[in-house]
């Protein structure tokens, strides 16, 4: 019965790697990418691009500071943070 021990351990440790593996490409992965993809995104904005915020609003860049854009919509300037940046329309 002791010789199993060792059996069980290793198809033990295995499932779990399995298990591991799976939620890595199903879940991790695939934020990771999306993240590196804003991040670009958010880098490559420059004045006069069209953007919409997370918030809904559209507008166009105007302004680009250090960790904000100054975006104008309908006449009025907002100042927003560069993560608060959703999708730049072309």
């Amino acid at each position: 019965m002791q010789e199993n021990t060792g059996a069980n351990w290793l198809s033990l440790l295995i499932f779990y790697l399995l298990i591991f593996l799976v939620f890595y490409l199903i879940l991790i992965l695939p934020q990771q990418r999306e993240r590196k993809r804003k991040e670009q995104m958010i880098k490559n904005i420059k004045k006069g691009d069209k953007v919409i915020t997370t918030s809904g609003i559209i507008g166009e860049v105007t302004i680009i500071g250090d960790d904000y854009f100054i975006i104008e919509s309908e006449g009025s300037a907002i100042k927003i943070k560069k993560w608060a940046i959703n999708e730049v329309i072309k």
